[in-house]
């Protein structure tokens, strides 16, 4: 799907959304097009998911554009900023996308490791190293936000190579808020639980979500709260919110998905 001509109010720039095609990143780039952005949703095999995302934000009267790339490869990686930055529109990316696989540190492999690491730390860099460069050579600014963890304020060694990436990322966060400035502004959200995933049950999901001091965890709508709010402030830059109900500060000893082990 290209470019729906059909906008009827000016739009507040254009975004890309890494993985934007399910879940969280699906409800950011609706919830950002109602709100008056054009989107570039990224997707990396769920064409017929994107597709109906894309039908979603053109309801809104904004312009989509679908991506396919796949974010452990570099290519693909340096060829979609580049096809992003041929709009002249664009004024930031939400890393959304990621690898999330369970290991543990007793049986982690080589191969899953370097996936979490590429799809989940190196593609932003990438992404964020050619943004920088267009905004300073075209003079303008732009905002990234990455989507953390909330994990990585209490931590614990599940999901253990998946966790390692998420670290990186957060120091990568604030690393390039320092590397470019003043032509990005980088900040992260890090959610706790927010949707059911896996195996896991509705009961499951019920009592791992409320597992926390607020017994509420995280919602789309929080995050989509918050990257708004990042937006829509010019001076913020190199911060991580953190959205979890409160889980840091007393987290478990172990994934809030293994309450019951």
């Amino acid at each position: 799907m290209g470019r729906n001509a059909n906008t009827t109010s000016q739009s507040k720039g254009a975004l890309l959304i890494t993985g934007a095609a399910k879940r969280v990143g699906r409800a950011l780039a609706i919830a950002l097009a109602a709100d008056g952005y054009d989107i570039h949703l990224h997707y990396r095999g769920s064409k017929d998911a994107a597709e109906d995302t894309a039908y979603a934000i053109a309801k809104h009267k904004r312009q989509v554009v679908l991506h396919q790339a796949d974010l452990a490869d570099e290519q693909d990686c340096e060829r979609l900023i580049a096809d992003c930055l041929n709009d002249e529109a664009l004024v930031g990316i939400i890393n959304n996308a990621s690898v999330f696989t369970y290991d543990s540190n007793d049986d982690f492999k080589a191969s899953g490791f370097n996936r979490h690491m590429a799809v989940n730390a190196i593609a932003p860099a990438i992404l964020m190293r050619d943004l920088a460069a267009s905004m300073q050579s075209r003079q303008q600014k732009a905002a990234v936000i990455n989507i953390t963890d909330a994990k990585l304020v209490g931590l614990n060694p599940d999901y253990y190579t998946y966790t390692v990436s998420k670290m990186a990322l957060d120091g990568l966060t604030k690393m390039a808020a320092q590397a470019y400035a003043p032509w990005l502004r980088v900040n992260a959200i890090a959610p706790g639980i927010t949707l059911r995933s896996g195996d896991q049950t509705d009961e499951e999901y019920r009592i791992a979500h409320a597992f926390n001091p607020l017994r509420q965890g995280a919602e789309c709508d929080d995050i989509i709260r918050l990257a708004k709010m990042i937006l829509d402030t010019p001076s913020m830059t190199g911060h991580t919110i953190v959205i979890d109900g409160g889980l840091h500060l007393r987290p478990p000893n172990r994934d809030v998905a293994f309450l019951d082990q």
